[in-house]
């Protein structure tokens, strides 16, 4: 038979212990049964066939080999009783030679139901007759072959591993494979038979095949990554595809561990049971993102990915290497390997990031100290000073203060210095409201309606927070299409804002420009001037210099008053998308003209505020004293004209002051009173001329107003008109308005009596006018008078010496002349407010204020 030293090798998984077929028979018959190969008395096995039966591709007489596969299924060192497993024999003595080769019914014991059989053509046989031309079978249900059919007998033997799969699945899918399990999800990790060892011994023969059903399944977790930690709950005699596979659950392995130490690990969040699928969300072993509802908080995870901690930053953002955006795992040899892969993503990093201080990709090992993040942009300034380069942050993970709001680039209500880039500093200081709504304005990240407070906008659109932007996002309160015109990539400069309400719709110059916008810098003078009526009450050519401009710097073509006359003193005031309007007069620091109002609180509709309306639409002044009477004593305020698009009508001066004579918004009663002289009911004071409509003239009665020489007024050549211009010369020069309700009754188009028409009262310099003072100025003319007295009077009395008589006495173009033109410096006292050496009252001295019966007609003719 030969010394050939066998080894024992195999079809697959499972050892297969195969009955020789009919070439057996044949053999011991020729070598046997005839005995003429060897002389002498066979005693051995091997004297026929070898022991183990020597396999060959025909029946060989020289060395008793015959088509088989003895040599793989039985030791080289076996005995007769080996044969049992497969042959249905018993002592194998030389009364086994009878011709036939018997099969055992059941092979190796195998549990299927059936047993374990040989088929011939399919056919199950348990005996086969010798035969010089065998045919051969293979065998079904055998447990030596995980109860696969097996190649015919005779066929090449199996190699391990490439012929694992023969038997079982390599790995097993389920079915005759073998129960799925979890093998399909371990194999996208350890891939290959050879890896088979990470959960079993290490199998490169098959020799673990033979007691296949027959003995418990060998679970070992001795390879890396478990290093010989971990236990399997699971019945380990239920493994062969007839069998029930009951599985259990692994515990104390890293594998299934949080991944935080790399022995001794801690339980996974959720047992892993062999067959069951844990979450695809990563919670199975170390929870994961706030999506999961099962939030990792680990280190700084918690302030990374859960929104309780505001943000829920992808794990793909630090972990690139391991998993994207959906959760997904993209690369398994950088999972469950023992290692913490840190790999910032594009996104996340603006040049090389860095994890203590190793480039990533970086494998650090579980359970060992935490390190630093550096050259991330999530940890950054986002950019510096001008809109280029960047300054990193060096948070140490699991640190929270490291790497806490305000670390970055500044904001004093989470500690540190405030943000100082750009034009931030401006924008912060001069904001009207404060802490981090002056944020908001800009940066509403979380798209909230702003309300002048802090919504927390910011904890809402966490997202666009450190993702590679400088995310400009205006409320609409600060202007419907308020837009920042650069790009919001960090480091790609400045630029400017265009219909932000903050600067008047302008386009600003590019953020960080540090020359100080001027007041026309937002609002210029053309667009000033075009908005409401502030062409009306400012200079169309002076710029205003400060938003706290108080003075009155009208001159005498135009009106120019100070911006706080009507806005707030205030900063916080301005740029706050409001136009704030105010006549509080009690303030500190308001003008002169402000603090003569009368109102006492700010708003619109608001008791005491002397504002009406809706602002930017309907806006009326109750309480100016730019609009009233302008009589310290008794001031009375005229409502204004609508500011966008109203104008006074009619006589412009009687809407606030009255003009003489006026009784609806009288003025101080020497204009006018219905006391004159002391008659009850009789109208009278400063208007028209002296004595104008108690003239007589002789014989014919009362003289009326005209032009001719009798003419009690209206003839400037015998009797001075008194308007407002005799007194309030360098205010007003002309004598006439004809828009004066009483003035209109003569002086119209086509009037009968010769009344100028077309003549309306206008403000000479209105410097002297609407600036908080009386001026008193008078026109330095000799005044003409028709009220004679008696030439006997005026020879004996004192008339004579202050009148001149012109003509003679109430002759046509009779009239008197004053002998002293009117002079304010030597006539006026405004101390006293006291009128004195004037042709009009006798020279003699006469208090503004005695009026309404004060003054009689003795207080100037002191007899008659």
């Amino acid at each position: 038979m030969g010394t050939e030293n066998r080894t024992k090798r195999t079809f697959g998984a499972v050892p297969v212990l195969v009955v020789a077929a009919a070439s057996l028979a044949l053999a011991l018959v020729v070598l046997c049964g005839t005995g003429s190969v060897h002389a002498g008395t066979i005693t051995t096995c091997a004297g026929c066939h070898g022991m183990p039966p020597e396999d060959a591709p025909f029946r060989n007489i020289s060395t008793g080999g015959f088509a088989g596969n003895h040599g793989t299924h039985v030791a080289a060192a076996a005995s007769a009783a080996a044969c049992t497993k497969c042959h249905n024999n018993s002592g194998y003595l030389n009364s086994h030679r009878d011709g036939t080769i018997q099969l055992a019914p059941n092979i190796n014991s195998s549990p299927a139901a059936g047993g374990g059989q040989y088929k011939v053509s399919g056919t199950a046989v348990t005996f086969r007759n010798q035969t010089s031309v065998p045919v051969l079978g293979s065998c079904a249900n055998v447990n030596c072959h995980f109860e696969a059919a097996t190649p015919q007998w005779g066929s090449a033997p199996f190699s391990a591993p490439a012929d694992c799969d023969k038997c079982h699945g390599a790995p097993p899918s389920g079915g005759a494979t073998g129960a799925a399990g979890s093998h399909a999800k371990h194999d996208l990790y350890y891939s290959g038979a050879a890896n088979c060892r990470k959960c079993h011994s290490n199998n490169t023969t098959f020799s673990h095949a033979t007691s296949a059903g027959r003995r418990s399944l060998n679970i070992s977790f001795a390879e890396a990554p478990n290093n010989g930690s971990g236990t399997y709950s699971g019945l380990l005699s239920d493994y062969l595809p007839s069998q029930n596979n009951t599985f259990g659950t692994c515990t104390n392995l890293y594998c299934h561990s949080p991944g935080t130490k790399a022995s001794s690990v801690d339980p996974p969040n959720q047992a892993a049971t062999w067959g069951t699928p844990l979450p695809a969300n990563c919670t199975g072993c170390h929870k994961s993102n706030n999506a999961s509802g099962d939030v990792m908080a680990t280190g700084s995870h918690a302030k990374h990915v859960n929104a309780a901690e505001l943000y829920t930053i992808g794990c793909n953002k630090c972990h690139a290497g391991t998993v994207n955006g959906a959760m997904a795992i993209i690369d398994p040899s950088a999972h469950v390997n023992a290692k913490v892969n840190i790999a910032f993503n594009s996104l996340s990093t603006a040049s090389g990031g860095t994890y203590g201080g190793q480039a990533t990709p970086y494998a650090k090992d579980p359970g060992t100290a935490y390190g630093q993040c550096s050259n991330v942009y999530c940890h950054s300034n986002g950019q510096n000073n001008g809109g280029t380069g960047i300054t990193y942050t060096q948070p140490t993970w699991g640190n929270a203060a490291s790497g806490a709001c305000g670390t970055c680039h500044g904001t004093s209500h989470h500690g540190g210095a405030e943000i100082a880039t750009g034009s931030h500093t401006k924008h912060l200081a001069a904001s009207a409201y404060s802490g981090q709504t002056r944020c908001l304005v800009c940066h509403n990240v979380g798209g909230l309606a702003f309300t002048g407070g802090c919504t927390q906008s910011c904890h809402v659109g966490t997202s666009k927070h450190t993702n590679q932007k400088v995310d400009l996002v205006i409320p609409s309160n600060f202007g419907a299409s308020a837009a920042y015109n650069g790009t919001p990539a960090p480091g790609d400069g400045y630029n400017t804002c265009s219909n932000i309400n903050c600067h008047y719709s302008t386009t600003t110059p590019a953020w960080g420009t540090a020359t100080p916008i001027t007041c026309v810098g937002c609002h210029t003078l053309a667009v000033l001037l075009a908005s409401g009526a502030h062409a009306k009450h400012i200079s169309a050519t002076a710029v205003p210099t400060m938003y706290s401009y108080t003075a009155n710097r009208s001159t005498a073509a135009e009106y120019n008053f100070g911006c706080s006359t009507c806005h707030p003193l205030s900063a916080t005031n301005h740029y706050n998308s409001v136009i704030n309007v105010t006549l509080k007069k009690d303030e500190a620091g308001v003008g002169s003209l402000r603090a003569k109002n009368s109102a006492t609180t700010v708003g619109i509709n608001v008791a005491g505020s002397g504002i009406i309306g809706t602002s930017k639409t309907s806006i009326r002044c109750t309480m100016a004293y730019c609009h009233s009477n302008g009589n310290a004593d008794n001031l009375v305020y005229a409502v204004t004209p609508d500011w966008y698009g109203g104008s006074f009508t009619g006589d412009k001066c009687a809407n606030c002051h009255g003009n003489a004579p006026n009784s609806t918004i009288a003025g101080s009663k020497s204009h006018y009173n219905n006391r004159f002289l002391g008659y009850t009911s009789t109208p009278g004071g400063h208007q028209i001329g002296i004595h104008a409509m108690g003239i007589y003239s002789s014989p014919t009665g009362l003289a009326k107003a005209g032009t001719t020489g009798r003419s009690s007024h209206g003839n400037p050549a015998t009797a001075t008109t008194i308007s407002c211009n005799i007194c309030h010369y360098a205010t007003v020069t002309t004598a006439r308005n004809d828009e004066n309700t009483v003035c209109k009754t003569c002086h119209y188009a086509g009037n009968t009596v010769g009344a100028l028409a077309g003549n309306p009262a206008a403000i000479a310099d209105k410097s002297k006018h609407v600036n908080g003072l009386v001026n008193v100025e008078f026109q330095p003319i000799s005044m003409l008078s028709k009220a004679q007295v008696r030439q006997k009077y005026y020879v004996t009395h004192t008339y004579s010496s202050v009148w001149t008589r012109n003509v003679g006495y109430k002759v046509s173009g009779s009239h008197d002349s004053a002998k002293v033109p009117l002079n304010t410096a030597t006539m006026w006292d405004a101390g006293t407010k006291t009128c004195s050496n004037v042709a009009c009252h006798m020279g003699n001295s006469v208090k503004w204020t005695d009026n309404d019966g004060a003054t009689e007609c003795i207080s100037c003719h002191g007899s008659l």
